[in-house]
């Protein structure tokens, strides 16, 4: 009788000491990866605030947001973008055009930035601001002292201006940092390079952090080289330290099939070809981040229109599906534009304030 109360009790400290080491894993995903869940389907309002390289002068905002053909954001939009059932809005911004000599941005364009992040919260969004084409941060040595007291500059003024808005507004540090113009533009990037976007990224996370308000507790989405999905990419990427930090990717794959310039236009989900890829990035984000209890943020992805809804509905089902076993955010790339005939991207049209796709719409946010 002694021993089976021994053995009980022995199972039962056995049992406790479970729940205790249970416990510490749900408080970590409590506090990042939980919060990471929230943000669940998005939406990236491409196109807009990032544009860049007009060809005459002007210091309009005006003229730099309808610059790709799209109109001026109004609540409108943002308010059809919320009823669809969208959670997270990723606006891209695009800053080195609207900066002076010593990197101070100009006050009408962070104005007109305020006023769309403004009608984002408004209407209880999530709200992730980046630096978008800005090419100060290519990652090479020859930019290296210069990116990084650009990183400083710029995300100081942001902080600062933002620092009472609350955890609804995430800030991401750069978008697809890579070699621009070279054969590893679009790979997984060279060693020397993968380091400098984590350099960067580290100095990002120091900059905010030294800032007050809200700045202590908000989070931070951090890209690999090029935003890379692939398992050299993912390996090579070093999370800073501190807490309410996220790895921002890219996934546009296959991209025979994703991309515009491709000419793949079928997908079969039960296909291994058209599945691999997508696949095993799903399982590297899986081992590499999310069972470590650090958060993954597909900040961009789709499958450009190629008169093939059927089969962009099987990828989109299918990329969504992989998301949502492991609690992934996804964040549909969306340019916009004028030719509702040709919308690439898009799903969203501007102007007529219509959704071109809703069964993709619908695939996504149910």
């Amino acid at each position: 009788m002694k021993i089976l109360i021994l053995n009980k009790q022995i199972y039962f400290l056995l049992y406790l000491g479970l729940l205790i080491l249970g416990g510490c894993n749900l408080q970590l995903k409590s506090e990042e990866i939980r919060f990471s869940e929230k943000l669940q389907a998005g939406w990236n309002l491409g196109n807009s605030l990032d544009t860049h390289n007009l060809n005459f002068q002007t210091d309009s905002p005006t003229d730099y947001e309808t610059y790709w053909k799209n109109p001026p954001t109004n609540p409108e939009i943002i308010q059809d973008i919320r009823k669809a059932g969208f959670q997270t809005i990723r606006i891209p911004v695009t800053w080195q055009e609207h900066v002076d000599d010593n990197f101070m941005i100009d006050q009408e364009w962070l104005n007109r930035v305020t006023e769309i992040i403004d009608m984002s919260l408004d209407e209880g969004f999530y709200v992730i601001l980046n630096a978008h084409h800005d090419d100060w941060y290519t990652p090479d040595e020859a930019h290296l002292t210069s990116a990084i007291k650009k990183v400083k500059l710029l995300w100081t003024q942001l902080g600062n201006h933002f620092a009472e808005y609350d955890t609804h507004l995430l800030f991401e540090s750069m978008n697809e940092p890579r070699l621009i113009g070279t054969g590893d533009e679009w790979a997984t990037g060279p060693y020397e390079s993968q380091k400098i976007v984590n350099q960067l990224n580290e100095g990002f996370v120091e900059t905010i952090r030294q800032l007050e308000g809200y700045n202590r507790e908000r989070y931070l989405l951090l890209p690999t080289y090029a935003a890379r999905f692939e398992t050299a990419a993912l390996n090579a990427f070093e999370l800073p330290s501190g807490k309410h930090l996220m790895v921002s990717i890219h996934s546009y794959i296959p991209d025979y099939f994703t991309q515009t310039d491709q000419k793949g236009t079928t997908f079969d989900p039960e296909n291994s070809k058209d599945t691999k890829l997508i696949d095993t990035f799903f399982s590297d984000i899986n081992q590499l981040f999310i069972n470590k209890g650090i958060p993954v943020v597909i900040t961009e992805f789709g499958a450009s229109h190629k008169n093939n809804l059927d089969d962009r509905l099987a990828w989109t089902q299918y990329f969504v599906e992989k998301s949502r076993t492991l609690d992934v955010p996804y964040i549909w790339w969306d340019p916009g534009g004028d030719n509702p005939k040709h919308p690439d991207f898009s799903l969203y049209d501007r102007y007529y304030q219509k959704w071109l796709f809703p069964e993709l719409v619908d695939s996504l946010v149910n």
